[in-house]
């Protein structure tokens, strides 16, 4: 019996503990530049060091899912709803809105922001439990959860680094979010959590088919 499991479970554990090691590199290698000072303050509107940190990694994942039938293998096999949780910790959004209240953050960041990630942190849970127990309409709504959770990535990412909807004399709040550590936030975990959508809407395609 475990001759026949185990040829199917190794590449899926393989797999796993490549992307974690990968995601372990290179928050080491952005935590690094941050510490260094190496990225620019939003206020200074350049961006290109931020922009190149989150598209390195989102490129390469698409590069790899484009050219090797393998990683398409893999993530067809993923759990969608193990795909959809991790996204429960986005709750933790809800410290933006703590340092809109103090001043530290401007509305114009920390509000869309703040709102958008706790609203999706909320749902990632029973949109998950959903999914795990195949309810109907679970992978409609997964969907949905998925395209959301983009587009809120996608807005908090171009407010934090252009200052789109934020007065100029409030963009020197935002700077801290290019030093260490949390400058971690845009440049390893939103390329991560977008990937994470982004496999689960593929995912979903796919077994569809």
């Amino acid at each position: 019996m475990n001759n026949t499991v185990t040829p199917q479970c190794q590449p899926g554990y393989r797999g796993a503990i490549i992307a974690i090691i990968l995601c372990l590199i290179w928050m080491v290698i952005t935590g690094v530049i941050g510490i260094l000072g190496l990225y620019e303050d939003p206020r200074n509107g350049s961006h290109l060091s931020v922009l190149i940190t989150v598209l390195i990694p989102t490129v390469f994942f698409a590069l790899l899912f484009i050219f090797f039938p393998a990683i398409r293998r893999w993530t067809k096999q993923l759990n969608l709803a193990m795909l959809t949780l991790p996204h429960a910790w986005r709750t933790v959004g809800f410290t933006f809105l703590v340092g809109w209240y103090y001043g530290i953050l401007p509305a114009g960041f920390a509000a869309p922001a703040g709102f958008g990630d706790f609203i999706i942190g909320i749902a990632a849970p029973f949109i998950a439990v959903a999914l795990w127990l195949q309810w109907s309409g679970a992978t409609h709504a997964a969907v949905w959860f998925h395209i959301l959770g983009m587009t809120d990535l996608f807005f908090a990412l171009l407010t934090g680094m252009t200052g789109f909807g934020v007065p100029d004399e409030q963009m020197t709040t935002i700077d801290p979010m290019t030093t260490f550590p949390l400058v971690i936030i845009p440049t390893v975990f939103v390329p991560l959590l977008f990937m994470a959508h982004v496999m689960a809407l593929t995912q979903i395609s796919m077994n569809r088919k």
